[in-house]
């Protein structure tokens, strides 16, 4: 009876214990130059160092993922075909069209909340 009742403790305290910051659920659209993002990832890179930065893939302009909350930058990257171009072995040439200022010079910032719904909207442009 003793075993059993420590292994029911046991059970509980892995089960019932949460191991670390709750995380949020997120879900959000990404748009260029008025088109929904075809593919893509989105990552969210935590003003607090003491936190991950979370991720997701974007598909037909739309993500969605779970981060803690607290203010993040965000980085936006997406590829896509060059028409008519080809790669130094022949294959189709890619592109990253998404500008820097979305990316590794990013000007984007989002904040995930405890409360309400966490929606993010980022409606990207060519233009400077």
């Amino acid at each position: 009876m003793r075993i059993f009742s420590l292994l029911v403790v046991l059970l509980l305290a892995s089960f019932g214990c949460d191991s670390g910051p709750k995380l949020y659920d997120i879900s959000g659209k990404v748009s260029f130059d008025g088109v929904p993002v075809a593919k893509g990832d989105i990552t969210l890179r935590p003003e607090k160092t003491s936190t991950a930065p979370q991720g997701a893939m974007i598909k037909d302009g739309s993500f969605q993922m779970k981060a803690n909350e607290g203010k993040y930058k965000v980085e936006i990257i997406s590829t896509r075909l060059v028409p008519g171009k080809k790669g130094p072995m022949g294959e189709d040439a890619i592109e990253e069209f998404i500008p820097e200022k979305y990316n590794t010079k990013t000007t984007l910032s989002a904040e995930v909340k405890t409360t309400g719904k966490n929606e993010l909207l980022f409606e990207l442009t060519s233009k400077k």
